[in-house]
């Protein structure tokens, strides 16, 4: 997919507008911290424009420039989808969420589960939590970024890894399939074998992530700490990501 940051470039140094500039350059920024397998500090500024903003940005341009911004808006909204086809990475983590993270919740150990390419895992260790990361890697015998992870992953389902990794303090997912209820059966586990665990999802609600059943049962807190944390933790583009932590109770 080089041509998709080939024709970024090409339209933008044809558009040469300013609020498109940024833009794309906060783009680059991120594709190229990933592509060094580096993280970013903080969270990415918003990518795209609205429809009124579009509409605002194509007055006054011609028609090919109008068509232009168009298609190029619509490449600034496919960054997730690109860095997932090209890196195995649906959620971009930062270092200044995990460092709250951390400090917030008195974070020293955590879990990963369904880590894909283990991004977040890797993001935990640089901030000083001690991490491992675990996923039943199924999606990485179909996907060619399957062999690159971010962070050294264990081969196991959420639950076996659950069962396994006890007095940690966190267990964390990121972007739970929207397929299947391992979501719901990691909940069950997780009250099962840590008592005194958080357990936080990244995701959207009622949306990208998660099982329909997930959002219809999970029971989820609204602490000041989290708060903090998700202040962040802002989605660089229109789903609207975010982390939520499980009760203990149902």
């Amino acid at each position: 997919m080089t041509d998709f940051l080939d024709k970024i470039n090409r339209l933008d140094r044809e558009l040469q507008l300013p609020e498109v500039h940024q833009q794309v350059n906060e783009l680059k920024l991120i594709v190229n911290c990933i592509k060094q397998r580096q993280v970013l500090k903080n969270a990415p500024q918003p990518l795209g424009f609205y429809p009124d903003e579009l509409e605002k940005l194509q007055n006054g341009l011609k028609p090919q420039a109008r068509g232009d911004l168009t298609v190029l808006n619509h490449l600034l909204n496919g960054l997730r989808q690109y860095l997932s086809i090209n890196y195995g990475i649906w959620s971009v983590p930062n270092l200044t969420t995990a460092k709250l993270i951390k400090d917030q919740f008195q974070i020293t150990s955590a879990l990963e589960i369904m880590a894909g390419n283990a991004y977040w895992s890797k993001t935990f260790a640089e901030v000083g939590i001690k991490t491992v990361a675990t996923d039943s890697l199924e999606w990485a015998r179909t996907s060619k970024t399957g062999g690159k992870p971010f962070f050294k992953l264990a081969n196991k389902t959420a639950v076996s890894a659950i069962k396994q990794f006890t007095g940690v303090d966190l267990i964390f997912c990121s972007w739970a399939p929207n397929f299947d209820q391992s979501d719901l059966l990691a909940i069950k586990a997780w009250r099962k074998y840590h008592p005194a665990c958080h357990l936080l999802f990244v995701g959207e609600q009622n949306g990208a992530t998660n099982s329909p059943a997930f959002w219809h049962q999970a029971r989820f807190c609204h602490s000041k700490e989290l708060t903090i944390i998700n202040r962040s933790f802002s989605s660089f583009d229109f789903i609207k990501e975010q982390i939520f932590e499980i009760k203990h109770e149902n």
